[in-house]
């Protein structure tokens, strides 16, 4: 019969040794009395305390080895998938205890109910839409990461990554929408490959699901407990083509961050994107969407984009509830007209911590080629030539659940550019379940 090994802790070791350090001075004192006396006993005495000290070592180290041996939490470390100060409507994930694991996996899976409507004769729909993502990270060393990302979704679609329930009950399409490099040299930072913004961003020029293909750099020129001043680069390689030039872009931004007074913080960020636009092979009309084109099919306008984004932050009502202003503007320096967007919004609350509520309104308005549309935000029809009223309202039910809503009244802004549609007033109800993990 196999018997299990008997287990002993730290504190039983060392009452026996106390026990066994007893027997010894009890069984040597009376015979090297008689034979030695007094100075001999002493000696042995001494000799036992000596003993007894190194002991004491030996017990110390084996707790430290036993401590070292129990289970560990080896739960990844959640990462966020977007960065919350430069996406506000993303919520930001709560970070698990730390693993010595150099891999990391974290995801989240979206549930939602749309409903559409219209002031006009525009039919009301509605559908339910899934979206997944799971995303692994292998940390090199401190200074080098690899990551890797699935998302469910349309892979021809650059800045949704939702599915709709439908379609007879087709399987969904799931494909790789990040796969990069990062290596940190000092103030430095270098990601290559198809990664998440870098930029400070909101949805008027940059949806939250666009994930840029080529090489970008970061720089932290300051950085201390109240200022901050960080650079940022892209080349962003859109469409390769064997036959004529490449389509690209590039950009750069620089951030500027301070905290004053007493709970008041700013940001400041202004921002140059120029793009290229000349292989248009695999674009389609979800790609032009509402940017004007020639007879040929071929793009009216330039696309050199100045952007300017301000914000203040006021957290004196309570570390749950911060008030932030926000405004972005934007204008196409490559076109003749048709070229200037801009938003406002205000926001209280946050949804970091579990029972977190977080509101906010919204105005937007871009006209027709003041963003590139195939980048632009997809939370209505239009990505450009619209005026839009946005109501978000935000619960955190747990570390993993987080539900919200968010309400969109949106038309078409100028109508002569868009004869088929109509100037009635659409409306857009959305309800989301975000579990995290």
């Amino acid at each position: 019969m196999i018997r299990p090994p008997v287990s002993f802790s730290a504190q039983n070791l060392r009452w026996a040794s106390v026990a066994l350090t007893t027997l010894i001075l009890t069984g040597h004192l009376p015979a090297s009395s008689e034979a030695q006396g007094d100075e001999d006993t002493a000696a042995i005495i001494a000799e036992l305390q000596e003993i007894i000290r190194e002991q004491d070592a030996r017990l110390a180290r084996l707790e430290a080895q036993i401590a070292q041996s129990r289970p560990r939490d080896a739960s990844p470390v959640i990462q966020p998938l977007a960065n919350p100060a430069t996406a506000p409507n993303n919520l930001p994930l709560k970070p698990a205890p730390q693993s010595t694991s150099k891999l990391s996996i974290n995801g989240d899976l979206r549930l939602r109910y749309e409903y559409n409507t219209s002031d006009g004769d525009a039919r009301t729909d509605s559908r339910g839409v899934a979206r997944g993502r799971v995303a692994a990270i292998y940390t090199a060393n401190p200074t080098l990461e690899f990551g890797a990302r699935l998302v469910t979704g349309d892979p021809d679609d650059p800045n949704s990554a939702d599915v709709s329930l439908s379609n007879f009950n087709d399987d969904l399409q799931v494909s790789l929408d990040q796969i990069y490099a990062r290596k940190v040299y000092g103030a430095l930072t270098l990601t290559g490959g198809k990664f998440s913004n870098p930029f400070r961003r909101t949805d008027l020029v940059w949806d939250g699901d666009v994930n840029p293909q080529g090489i970008a750099g970061q720089y932290d020129f300051v950085g201390t407990e109240t200022n901050t001043i960080t650079g940022r680069a892209l080349f962003f390689s859109i469409e390769r083509s064997v036959a004529a030039a490449d389509s690209t872009a590039s950009g750069l931004q620089l951030t500027l961050d301070q905290q004053f007074g007493a709970g008041w913080s700013m940001g400041l960020a202004t921002g140059y994107y120029d793009y290229e636009i000349e292989a248009t092979d695999t674009a389609n009309t979800g790609d032009t969407r509402t940017n004007r084109l020639d007879g040929a099919g071929a793009y009216v306008s330039d696309y050199d984009l100045l952007n300017l984004i301000a914000s203040i932050t006021y957290d004196g009502l309570g570390d749950r509830w911060p008030l932030q202003l926000q405004a972005d503007y934007v204008q196409n320096t490559g076109a003749d007209d048709f070229d200037t967007g801009y938003n406002v919004s205000a926001a209280l609350g946050q949804s970091a911590e579990t029972g977190d509520y977080r509101f906010s309104y919204g105005y937007h308005q871009a006209e027709a080629d003041a963003v590139f549309a195939a980048f632009a935000q997809d939370n209505i029809s239009y990505g450009s030539n619209y005026l839009q009223h946005a109501v978000t309202a935000s619960y955190v039910l747990n570390d993993h659940l987080t539900l919200d809503a968010a309400f969109y009244a949106f038309r078409v802004k100028d109508i002569e550019l868009l004869p088929l549609s109509t100037e009635d007033w659409q409306q857009r109800l959305r309800l989301n379940l975000i579990a995290r993990f």
